[in-house]
């Protein structure tokens, strides 16, 4: 157990309850597991019977691969686009807090509320009551994304 946790933090817990918490960890991630794939067998199994019942199924498509069942197709999908999410690299995601760019900036949460007078590409002639409101807003979301990211919470 020294090698799992050497240093347990407080609220940790150790010896027969650290195994205990273990074992029931893995029993809920197995359980997890088996209903997934269950699920996705059945539902396999019910495509299978639907297409089987339906007129046009004398031009069913071959299995791209034949050395798994039919009934494993949706299984196979699962794990192949599970492998191209492991697979993706993380980039952290840029904020331009002056230009209100990226995907949690000012500006692009305006565009996306379709609110032309908040937008950075508006006019600076549209008055000063206009650019009071853009710089209240542009005030806000920098004191939101300040906190949440002391709170170390999401901005989305």
């Amino acid at each position: 157990m020294d090698a799992i946790a050497p240093f347990p933090s407080p609220g940790w817990p150790t010896g027969k309850g650290l195994a205990r918490n273990v074992r029931t960890r893995l029993r809920v991630h197995a359980a997890i597991y088996d209903n997934g794939r269950n699920a996705l067998l059945d539902r396999a199994q019910s495509r299978a019977q639907s297409r089987a019942q339906s007129p046009s199924s004398s031009h069913a498509t071959p299995t791209p691969d034949s050395t798994y069942p039919p009934s494993h197709a949706l299984i196979r999908e699962v794990l192949s686009r599970s492998e191209e999410t492991a697979l993706r690299v993380y980039e952290k995601e840029t904020y331009d807090a002056e230009g209100g760019s990226g995907p949690g900036g000012w500006d692009t949460l305006a565009r996306k509320w379709n609110k032309a007078s908040l937008m950075a590409s508006s006019t600076e002639r549209e008055g000063a009551a206009v650019n009071v409101q853009r710089e209240v807003y542009r005030a806000v979301h920098a004191w939101r994304d300040r906190v949440a990211r002391e709170e170390d919470e999401s901005t989305r």
